[in-house]
C-alpha cells in the first residue's frame, strides 16, 4: 500500500463519523485560533516597535546628554511666551567628548547638533515652542508627504504629528504645502531671525520622536549659524547632547559597567532598547500568557483527539483484522490512523489561522478608528509565513503524538481476535 494510498484512505476514514471528527476540528480551531491571533499581535507590535527603534539610531548607538536635562511632559507642544527666558542648561564640551572617548568598550562620540529654534507660527495667531532635528539618514515613517530634502534649497519642514491641530491645520493632509513661520536666534545677541518653512511631510505617531519635527539642511545650518552668531569662541564647540557608538559585541555586563561610568562623570546615558525596550517586554509578556491560554486548549483538544481514534478503532476493529489478513503490517496500520490524526491537527490549524486572520483584519480596523487612532502606521495584528507554517507544524505535531496511542493499539490488535470481534 502506497503512501498516497495511505493518505486517501485516512482522509476518507477521518470521515466516517462526520460530527465526532468536526468536533474533534472545532477543538483544534479554537486552540489555533487563540494562539495565531496573539502571534499576529506580537508581531504587529514588535514591527511597529522596530520602526521606533529605527528612527531613533542603530543598536550600538548610546543617547548621553547632562543628566540634569530633560523633556517636559504634556500633550501637545507648548504655548512661546514672548518674555519669558529660556532656562539654562548644561553643555558637553571639547573635553568632556575626549573624555568620553577614553572609556572602555567607545568607539567614537560626536556631537548631536539640535537647532535651537524659538518658536512655530502656523494658520493660527499662536506661536508655539518647536523642536527639530537635522535630516539623517535614519528612516522616518510618513504618515503624509515625504520626508525633507536635504537637496532643496528652499526651507522644508517634515511635522510632527502633535503640530498639526495646534498650528491650525484639519489634518495631516490639509497641513501639507503651507508655509509656516520659524523663529530662531542668537543667544548672545539677542537678534531674532524669522523665516517662512514649507511643510512637505507628517511623520507617523511616534512612541519615542517626543514631538521632534525634521528639518532639511539649508534650514539647519541657518539657524545653526544664527544660534552661534555673537558667541564667544570658546562657547562655540558646546553640545546638549552626544551620541556615543559603542564596540560591537559588547555584553550585557559591560553596557551596564559604561553606563555607571557615564553617570559618575555626570551624564545620562540610554540605548535605543532602554528607550522602548519596556514595552517590548510587557507585550511580549502579555501575548505570552495568551499564548498560554492557546496552547491549553491544545492539550484539551489533544484528548479529544486520543478519543476520537479510540473510538474510530474500536468501530474499524474488524476491518483491521482483515487487512492484517490480506498481509498489511502493523507499520502501515499505525501510519493509517497516525495519518488521520495528523489530518485533523492540519484542518483545524488551517481553519483557526484563517478564522484569525479574518478577525485580524477586523480587529485592525476597528484598532484605526478607535484606541489606535493616533498611532498612524500601525497594523495591530500582523502574520509572517515562517510564523504561519511554524503554527501548523507543531499543531499537525501535537496531533500526532496524540494520535500514536490509539494508532499502536490498532496496530497491535491480533489479526484472528479482530475478525471474531462483534
Amino acid at each position: 500500500m502506497k503512501i498516497t494510498d495511505i493518505l486517501k484512505s485516512a482522509s476518507s476514514n477521518l470521515w466516517r463519523n462526520k460530527g465526532r471528527t468536526i468536533l474533534t476540528i472545532v477543538a483544534i480551531f479554537i486552540g489555533a485560533f487563540t494562539i495565531s491571533v496573539t502571534t499576529g499581535v506580537n508581531i504587529g507590535v514588535n514591527d511597529y516597535i522596530d520602526k521606533q527603534v529605527n528612527s531613533v539610531g542603530a543598536t550600538d548607538m548610546m543617547i548621553v546628554q547632562p543628566a540634569q536635562s530633560g523633556m517636559s511632559d504634556g500633550d501637545g507642544p507648548a504655548e512661546y511666551e514672548e518674555n519669558k527666558q529660556a532656562a539654562t542648561q548644561e553643555m558637553i564640551t571639547k573635553d568632556d567628548i575626549k573624555s568620553m572617548e577614553q572609556l572602555k568598550n567607545v568607539k567614537k562620540v560626536d556631537p548631536y547638533l539640535i537647532p535651537q529654534v524659538d518658536y512655530i507660527q502656523g494658520a493660527s495667531d499662536k506661536k508655539f515652542v518647536f523642536s527639530a532635528s537635522p535630516a539623517s539618514e535614519l528612516a522616518i515613517d510618513v504618515e503624509e508627504g515625504r520626508e525633507v530634502s536635504d537637496k532643496s534649497s528652499e526651507y522644508e519642514i517634515t511635522l510632527s504629528p502633535e503640530y498639526v491641530d495646534s498650528l491650525g491645520y484639519k489634518s495631516a493632509k490639509d497641513a501639507l504645502g503651507k508655509k509656516v513661520e520659524v523663529a530662531f536666534s542668537s543667544p548672545a545677541t539677542e537678534e531674532q531671525k524669522v523665516v517662512e518653512a514649507k511643510i512637505v511631510g507628517v511623520r507617523t505617531t511616534s512612541l519615542v520622536n517626543g514631538g521632534d519635527s525634521i528639518i532639511n539642511k539649508k534650514l539647519a545650518d541657518d539657524v545653526f549659524e544664527q544660534n552661534n552668531h555673537g558667541l564667544p569662541a570658546a562657547m562655540k564647540d558646546n553640545y546638549y547632547v552626544v551620541t556615543l557608538t559603542m564596540k560591537k559585541d559588547i555584553s550585557k555586563a559591560e553596557l551596564s559597567d559604561l553606563k555607571k561610568s557615564l553617570e559618575d562623570k555626570g551624564y545620562l546615558a540610554q540605548t535605543v532598547e532602554d528607550q522602548i525596550g519596556m514595552i517590548r517586554q510587557v507585550i511580549n509578556a502579555i501575548t505570552g500568557v495568551l499564548t498560554m491560554f492557546g496552547a491549553i486548549a491544545l492539550l484539551a483538544a489533544s484528548f479529544g483527539i486520543i478519543n476520537t481514534l479510540y473510538m474510530s478503532v474500536q468501530d474499524r476493529t474488524r476491518e483491521i483484522g482483515l487487512m492484517k489478513a490480506m498481509g498489511m503490517s502493523s507499520g502501515k496500520i499505525f501510519l493509517m490512523f497516525s495519518t488521520e490524526a495528523i489530518l485533523i491537527g492540519f484542518w483545524g490549524s488551517v481553519l483557526g489561522i484563517l478564522g484569525a486572520v479574518g478577525a485580524g483584519s477586523l480587529i485592525n480596523n476597528i484598532a484605526a478608528t478607535s484606541f489606535l487612532d493616533g498611532l498612524t502606521g500601525f497594523s495591530l495584528v500582523q502574520f509572517s509565513v515562517p510564523s504561519v507554517l511554524m503554527i501548523m507544524g507543531i499543531i499537525m505535531f501535537i496531533a500526532f503524538l496524540a494520535g500514536t496511542l490509539p494508532a499502536n493499539r490498532a496496530s497491535r490488535l491480533d489479526p484472528i481476535n479482530a475478525l471474531r470481534y462483534e
